[in-house]
Protein backbone atom coordinates (compact mmCIF):
# COMPACT_ATOMS: atom_id res chain seq x y z
CA UNK A 1 0.00 0.00 0.00
CA UNK A 2 2.78 2.71 0.68
CA UNK A 3 5.58 0.66 -1.73
CA UNK A 4 5.17 3.51 -3.54
CA UNK A 5 6.50 5.96 -0.80
CA UNK A 6 9.31 4.55 -0.15
CA UNK A 7 12.83 5.87 -0.22
CA UNK A 8 15.73 3.96 -1.85
CA UNK A 9 18.01 1.77 0.65
CA UNK A 10 20.28 -0.96 0.16
CA UNK A 11 18.06 -4.24 -0.84
CA UNK A 12 17.60 -6.00 2.00
CA UNK A 13 15.84 -2.86 3.38
CA UNK A 14 14.22 -2.60 0.41
CA UNK A 15 12.75 -5.66 0.03
CA UNK A 16 11.55 -5.67 3.99
CA UNK A 17 9.72 -2.36 3.83
CA UNK A 18 6.91 -2.98 2.39
CA UNK A 19 6.14 -6.10 4.21
CA UNK A 20 6.78 -3.83 7.89
CA UNK A 21 4.93 -0.85 6.53
CA UNK A 22 1.69 -3.01 4.94
CA UNK A 23 1.49 -4.81 8.50
CA UNK A 24 1.60 -1.47 10.35
CA UNK A 25 -1.07 -0.28 8.79
CA UNK A 26 -3.67 -3.10 9.16
CA UNK A 27 -2.93 -2.63 12.88
CA UNK A 28 -6.15 -0.59 13.89
CA UNK A 29 -5.35 2.33 16.25
CA UNK A 30 -5.92 1.84 20.01
CA UNK A 31 -9.98 1.80 21.26
CA UNK A 32 -8.87 4.60 24.22
CA UNK A 33 -7.66 7.94 23.13
CA UNK A 34 -4.15 9.13 22.88
CA UNK A 35 -4.50 12.04 24.50
CA UNK A 36 -3.11 12.24 27.96
CA UNK A 37 -5.44 12.98 30.91
CA UNK A 38 -2.74 15.44 32.37
CA UNK A 39 -0.28 17.66 30.65
CA UNK A 40 3.47 16.26 30.63
CA UNK A 41 5.28 18.46 33.05
CA UNK A 42 8.11 18.57 30.30
CA UNK A 43 9.18 20.80 27.84
CA UNK A 44 9.75 20.29 23.99
CA UNK A 45 12.85 17.90 23.33
CA UNK A 46 13.99 17.87 19.73
CA UNK A 47 17.70 16.11 20.53
CA UNK A 48 19.65 19.36 18.49
CA UNK A 49 22.71 17.51 18.52
CA UNK A 50 21.65 14.06 17.00
CA UNK A 51 21.55 13.58 12.91
CA UNK A 52 19.11 15.84 11.45
CA UNK A 53 16.29 14.37 8.62
CA UNK A 54 14.45 16.51 6.77
CA UNK A 55 10.97 14.98 6.05
CA UNK A 56 10.09 14.53 2.64
CA UNK A 57 6.83 16.24 1.91
CA UNK A 58 5.63 14.78 -1.04
CA UNK A 59 5.88 10.86 0.58
CA UNK A 60 4.89 11.75 4.17
CA UNK A 61 1.45 12.03 5.02
CA UNK A 62 -1.38 12.56 8.03
CA UNK A 63 -4.90 10.93 7.25
CA UNK A 64 -7.50 11.19 9.46
CA UNK A 65 -10.73 9.07 9.17
CA UNK A 66 -13.79 10.70 10.52
CA UNK A 67 -17.19 8.64 11.06
CA UNK A 68 -20.66 9.05 10.89
CA UNK A 69 -23.04 8.16 13.81
CA UNK A 70 -26.05 8.51 15.10
CA UNK A 71 -29.99 7.20 14.12
CA UNK A 72 -29.55 8.93 10.73
CA UNK A 73 -26.04 8.19 9.98
CA UNK A 74 -27.11 6.88 6.42
CA UNK A 75 -27.98 10.61 5.65
CA UNK A 76 -23.93 11.20 6.22
CA UNK A 77 -20.64 10.42 4.97
CA UNK A 78 -17.45 8.89 6.72
CA UNK A 79 -14.72 10.80 5.61
CA UNK A 80 -10.80 10.47 4.92
CA UNK A 81 -8.94 13.52 5.24
CA UNK A 82 -5.29 13.65 4.40
CA UNK A 83 -2.57 16.45 4.74
CA UNK A 84 0.75 16.69 4.01
CA UNK A 85 3.60 17.03 6.70
CA UNK A 86 7.11 18.99 6.38
CA UNK A 87 9.82 19.41 9.09
CA UNK A 88 12.81 17.65 10.67
CA UNK A 89 13.30 14.22 11.81
CA UNK A 90 16.33 13.86 14.34
CA UNK A 91 17.77 10.04 15.09
CA UNK A 92 19.84 9.61 17.98
CA UNK A 93 21.57 6.36 19.38
CA UNK A 94 18.44 5.66 20.95
CA UNK A 95 14.80 6.27 21.11
CA UNK A 96 15.57 8.67 24.44
CA UNK A 97 18.34 10.68 22.37
CA UNK A 98 15.98 11.23 19.27
CA UNK A 99 13.21 13.46 18.91
CA UNK A 100 11.14 15.54 15.45
CA UNK A 101 9.31 18.27 15.00
CA UNK A 102 6.28 18.34 12.44
CA UNK A 103 4.00 20.76 11.02
CA UNK A 104 1.18 20.14 8.85
CA UNK A 105 -0.22 23.43 6.95
CA UNK A 106 -4.05 22.95 7.35
CA UNK A 107 -4.28 24.01 3.69
CA UNK A 108 -2.98 20.67 2.10
CA UNK A 109 -5.73 19.26 3.66
CA UNK A 110 -7.83 17.35 1.21
CA UNK A 111 -11.52 15.86 1.56
CA UNK A 112 -12.15 12.38 0.34
CA UNK A 113 -9.37 11.86 -2.34
CA UNK A 114 -11.51 9.06 -4.28
CA UNK A 115 -8.24 6.41 -4.21
CA UNK A 116 -7.80 6.73 -0.12
CA UNK A 117 -11.31 6.28 0.07
CA UNK A 118 -10.28 2.70 -1.52
CA UNK A 119 -7.43 2.36 0.11
CA UNK A 120 -9.84 2.23 3.61
CA UNK A 121 -12.38 -0.59 2.54
CA UNK A 122 -15.77 -0.81 2.95
CA UNK A 123 -16.74 1.96 5.58
CA UNK A 124 -15.54 4.15 3.11
CA UNK A 125 -16.91 2.77 0.02
CA UNK A 126 -20.14 4.87 -0.81
CA UNK A 127 -19.35 7.71 -3.18
CA UNK A 128 -19.16 11.42 -2.28
CA UNK A 129 -19.99 13.98 -4.43
CA UNK A 130 -17.98 17.31 -5.35
CA UNK A 131 -20.15 19.41 -3.97
CA UNK A 132 -20.29 17.35 -0.62
CA UNK A 133 -16.44 17.41 -0.49
CA UNK A 134 -16.05 21.21 -1.55
CA UNK A 135 -18.70 21.97 1.82
CA UNK A 136 -17.11 19.39 4.31
CA UNK A 137 -13.74 21.38 3.18
CA UNK A 138 -14.98 24.41 3.84
CA UNK A 139 -16.56 23.68 6.99
CA UNK A 140 -13.48 22.53 8.39
CA UNK A 141 -11.11 25.09 7.17
CA UNK A 142 -13.65 27.72 8.19
CA UNK A 143 -13.49 30.32 11.59
CA UNK A 144 -15.49 27.76 13.28
CA UNK A 145 -13.42 24.51 13.20
CA UNK A 146 -9.87 25.07 11.69
CA UNK A 147 -10.02 28.62 11.45
CA UNK A 148 -6.65 28.27 8.67
CA UNK A 149 -6.44 31.78 8.08
CA UNK A 150 -5.63 32.85 12.13
CA UNK A 151 -4.16 29.09 12.06
CA UNK A 152 -2.52 28.18 9.03
CA UNK A 153 -0.06 25.42 10.69
CA UNK A 154 -0.89 22.25 12.85
CA UNK A 155 2.54 21.85 14.99
CA UNK A 156 3.24 18.22 16.32
CA UNK A 157 6.49 18.10 18.87
CA UNK A 158 8.27 15.52 20.46
CA UNK A 159 8.42 15.93 24.40
CA UNK A 160 10.01 12.26 25.14
CA UNK A 161 10.71 8.66 23.30
CA UNK A 162 11.05 5.45 25.41
CA UNK A 163 11.63 1.63 24.87
CA UNK A 164 13.79 0.55 21.28
CA UNK A 165 14.40 3.05 19.05
CA UNK A 166 12.22 0.81 15.98
CA UNK A 167 9.17 0.91 18.05
CA UNK A 168 9.22 3.64 20.85
CA UNK A 169 7.05 4.94 22.69
CA UNK A 170 6.02 9.00 22.11
CA UNK A 171 4.94 11.59 23.97
CA UNK A 172 4.41 14.39 21.65
CA UNK A 173 2.93 17.75 21.86
CA UNK A 174 0.24 19.08 19.61
CA UNK A 175 -0.80 22.73 18.74
CA UNK A 176 -3.88 22.81 16.96
CA UNK A 177 -5.82 26.27 16.13
CA UNK A 178 -3.83 27.85 18.83
CA UNK A 179 -4.30 25.53 21.49
CA UNK A 180 -2.54 22.47 22.74
CA UNK A 181 -2.46 18.82 23.98
CA UNK A 182 -0.11 15.67 24.85
CA UNK A 183 -0.70 12.78 23.47
CA UNK A 184 1.41 8.85 24.09
CA UNK A 185 1.17 6.49 20.83
CA UNK A 186 3.51 3.68 20.14
CA UNK A 187 5.48 3.99 16.65
CA UNK A 188 7.55 2.05 14.37
CA UNK A 189 10.91 3.44 12.96
CA UNK A 190 12.58 1.92 9.74
CA UNK A 191 16.23 3.19 9.47
CA UNK A 192 18.47 3.06 6.63
CA UNK A 193 22.08 4.60 5.99
CA UNK A 194 20.25 8.04 4.69
CA UNK A 195 16.79 7.54 5.28
CA UNK A 196 13.82 6.76 7.99
CA UNK A 197 10.55 5.66 7.23
CA UNK A 198 8.27 6.46 10.83
CA UNK A 199 4.32 4.54 10.57
CA UNK A 200 2.40 5.34 13.65
CA UNK A 201 -1.66 5.24 14.18
CA UNK A 202 -3.58 6.47 17.50
CA UNK A 203 -7.42 7.49 18.01
CA UNK A 204 -8.41 10.96 19.39
CA UNK A 205 -11.67 11.91 20.76
CA UNK A 206 -13.25 15.97 19.72
CA UNK A 207 -14.18 15.65 23.67
CA UNK A 208 -10.41 15.30 24.66
CA UNK A 209 -9.76 18.70 23.49
CA UNK A 210 -13.10 19.92 24.52
CA UNK A 211 -15.01 19.66 21.43
CA UNK A 212 -19.07 19.14 21.07
CA UNK A 213 -19.12 17.13 17.83
CA UNK A 214 -21.30 18.36 15.40
CA UNK A 215 -24.86 17.30 14.87
CA UNK A 216 -27.69 17.93 12.25
CA UNK A 217 -31.05 16.72 11.66
CA UNK A 218 -31.99 17.53 15.20
CA UNK A 219 -29.57 15.27 16.33
CA UNK A 220 -30.04 12.14 14.58
CA UNK A 221 -26.96 12.86 12.53
CA UNK A 222 -23.52 13.29 14.26
CA UNK A 223 -19.89 12.70 13.87
CA UNK A 224 -18.48 10.44 16.19
CA UNK A 225 -16.18 11.48 18.90
CA UNK A 226 -13.26 9.63 18.20
CA UNK A 227 -11.15 10.27 15.10
CA UNK A 228 -8.58 7.95 13.94
CA UNK A 229 -5.39 9.31 12.95
CA UNK A 230 -2.64 7.49 10.57
CA UNK A 231 1.23 8.94 10.12
CA UNK A 232 3.73 8.42 7.72
CA UNK A 233 6.86 9.88 7.75
CA UNK A 234 9.70 9.70 5.10
CA UNK A 235 12.68 11.40 5.79
CA UNK A 236 16.38 11.86 4.28
CA UNK A 237 19.72 12.73 5.69
CA UNK A 238 20.20 16.68 5.82
CA UNK A 239 22.24 18.57 8.19
CA UNK A 240 21.58 21.77 6.29
CA UNK A 241 18.30 21.91 5.49
CA UNK A 242 16.63 24.68 7.35
CA UNK A 243 14.98 24.05 10.90
CA UNK A 244 11.16 24.50 12.65
CA UNK A 245 11.66 27.18 15.49
CA UNK A 246 10.20 25.88 18.80
CA UNK A 247 6.78 26.99 19.59
CA UNK A 248 5.10 28.09 23.24
CA UNK A 249 2.24 25.78 24.46
CA UNK A 250 -1.26 26.94 24.35
CA UNK A 251 -4.84 25.41 23.91
CA UNK A 252 -7.26 23.44 21.58
CA UNK A 253 -9.61 23.55 19.34
CA UNK A 254 -11.83 22.20 16.49
CA UNK A 255 -14.25 20.18 14.69
CA UNK A 256 -14.68 18.27 11.46
CA UNK A 257 -18.40 17.98 10.31
CA UNK A 258 -20.10 15.16 8.33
Amino acid sequence: MLARFLIPQTRALASLFPLLLVAACQVPPPAETAVLAEPVPAEVNVAADAPRYAVDTGASEIRLLVYRDGPLARFGHNHVIAGRVRGEVRAGDSAASSGFRLEIPVDSFAVDPPALRAEEGAEFAAQVSDEAREETSRNMLGEAVLDAATHPLIRIESVALTGPRWNPTVTARVTLRGATRDLRFPAAVFQGADAIEVIAGFRLRQSDFGIKPFTALGGGLLVRDAVDVRLRLAARRDNEGPHIPPLKSSHFRGAITP
